[in-house]
């Protein structure tokens, strides 16, 4: 019986646990699958790494609960790898029977139970056919073509010193996404040795030749540097480099509020590798076009169009500036206005910058904001143009 071994352990642990103790148990079956084969490595239509958590009267159900959890989970993650973040709206929502039907395979990397809880983390595969007549069914659009694989060098820039991690966690972050059957694979590399803060620096800056001279010592691929560290309260993303669309320049802070940077920096890694993918399937549809997507990719779906009168949610602006270090420091302050997220530099001079941001407010209030924040902004012949008072 599928879960005899769980139920007979609960029985046994039942007394312990009688007794007043707090046992956990834990198990790393060596079971390939739960339910049938499971799709060839890296395809599309399978979920690695899926996270659960549950309780319930007893081993038995707790597993089942985290189980159909599971599959949940990893068949919106499938779907939402299909479509762009335009269509998320249109994704249909199914009945438990209704996802276990597209189910192929389950395998366990670990598991942990006791009488009443079950934690594990599982891989899930589905049916390719069964998930695309879906999607057919229902009139989604999708795109089962993947971008060339990306070289990924997560960053953490000390004082003296870049990591690839670092009391935040941020490479594990990466490493504990699933990246290696996105629409956009990523392969995680590590800094060179002789890669010194001056040099993270000047690519973050936007010197073209020290990204250039970097970029040329991991091969002639896609390749993206994602930055990310603790700054002010903030937990600061950079993505900077060449995906299989262009040139890449996102940047993002998010405030801590209260949690850990461990858990922040892996909010931060998903959002992040969300907007790559993103840029990607953007690309190979007709929604729009790839400067046009600048939303944050996660459990949100996209938001609804503005009101009138309202500044639509994803702005396009034309920055100026006197030099190189006023660049820098109108784009760090640019990153602490309130309502403004999701930074992006689409082309970069000696002075100006073309910049895209999400705002959901009013033109008026997002004046007022950057004017709190030293800035002016005005309407030239349709552009809108900001600069420093």
């Amino acid at each position: 019986m599928r879960f005899a071994r769980i139920a007979s352990l609960a029985a046994s642990q039942a007394r312990e646990w009688g007794r007043g103790f707090t046992l956990l148990v834990f198990a790393v079956l060596a079971v390939p699958s739960l339910a049938g084969s499971a799709h060839a490595a890296e395809s599309l239509f399978d979920v690695a790494k899926v996270s659960i958590d549950t309780t319930a009267k007893d081993a038995v159900a707790a597993k089942e609960k985290g189980m159909a959890e599971a599959e949940e989970r990893a068949l919106r993650v499938v779907l939402k790898r299909l479509v762009p973040l335009s269509a998320y709206a249109q994704l249909p929502v199914l009945a438990k029977d209704n996802v276990s039907a597209l189910v192929t395979g389950v395998s366990i990397r670990s598991e942990q139970y006791s009488t009443t809880r079950y934690i594990a983390s599982l891989d899930v595969s589905f049916s390719s056919q069964g998930v695309t007549q879906l999607l057919q069914s229902y009139g989604v659009g999708f795109s089962e073509a993947r971008a060339p694989s990306i070289s990924l060098l997560p960053i953490v820039i000390g004082k003296d010193s870049v990591t690839s991690s670092g009391a935040e966690g941020w490479r594990e972050a990466w490493a504990d996404l699933d990246l290696s059957h996105s629409m956009t694979p990523a392969t995680i590399v590590n800094p060179r040795p002789d890669f010194t803060v001056q040099n993270a620096n000047a690519v973050l800056a936007g010197d073209k030749s020290a990204l250039a001279s970097l970029q040329s010592q991991y091969g002639d691929g896609p390749f993206v540097i994602a930055a990310g560290q603790v700054a002010d309260g903030k937990f600061v993303t950079r993505l900077v480099g060449t995906d299989s669309v262009g040139e890449l320049n996102f940047s993002r802070a998010q405030t801590m509020q209260g949690q850990s940077p461990k858990a922040v920096a892996r909010e931060a890694a998903e959002i992040a590798f969300g907007v790559l993918e993103n840029r990607w399937k953007v690309m190979q549809s007709d929604v729009a076009a790839p400067t046009e997507v600048r939303q944050e990719e996660g459990p949100a779906p996209q938001a609804s169009p503005a009101a009138p009168g309202e500044v639509p949610r994803n702005v396009v602006a034309l920055v100026e500036f006197s030099g190189l270090k006023d660049w820098q420091d109108i784009r760090a302050r640019l990153m602490n206005v309130p309502g403004l997220e999701a930074l992006e530099v689409n082309s970069l001079s000696a002075r100006t910058a073309s910049i895209t941001f999400d705002y959901a407010g009013s033109l008026g209030r997002l004046q007022r904001e950057l004017g709190g924040s030293g800035f002016f902004m005005d309407d030239r012949d349709g552009t809108f143009v900001l600069r420093s008072r």
